[in-house]
């Protein structure tokens, strides 16, 4: 009788560990639901909602006149504020749009020169900044 039972035993335990390889992603997820359960593990991440381009688009037209215009009385912190939040309202609607831009990676003259790169590939896709 403890034969059966030890080639019983060895045979569930093989097809358990066989079940579980195969089975792996959801048997992970399975236990990580059950961990949260117990308040074993945190809550589960939070997914961050993509911004609407209408919403962008509002931010960039706000954002523009100021960023591009006359700075009468304005510090230079105060300037290079607005300038990156322009830049990243750009790279916010060529991500939502899938335009490639390298306005985060230049400086000086360089990224002057790809943020009107930028809007205009932006404009031809049919985002209107002005």
């Amino acid at each position: 009788m403890g034969g059966v039972l030890y080639v019983v035993t060895v045979t569930a335990i093989s097809a358990g560990v066989l079940w579980s390889v195969l089975r792996a992603a959801g048997v992970g997820r399975a236990v990580k639901r059950a961990a949260r359960r117990l308040g074993l593990a945190g809550p589960e991440p939070l997914v961050p909602l993509a911004v609407p381009i209408e919403r962008i688009a509002a931010d960039l037209r706000r954002i523009r006149p100021e960023a591009m215009g006359p700075h009468e009385g304005a510090t230079l912190t105060r300037r290079r504020v607005i300038v990156a939040a322009y830049d990243r309202a750009l790279l916010d609607a060529c991500t939502a749009l899938g335009i490639a831009s390298e306005l985060d990676r230049l400086g000086g003259l360089d990224q002057e020169i790809e943020r009107l790169r930028t809007e205009y590939a932006l404009e031809l896709a049919g985002l209107l900044i002005n």
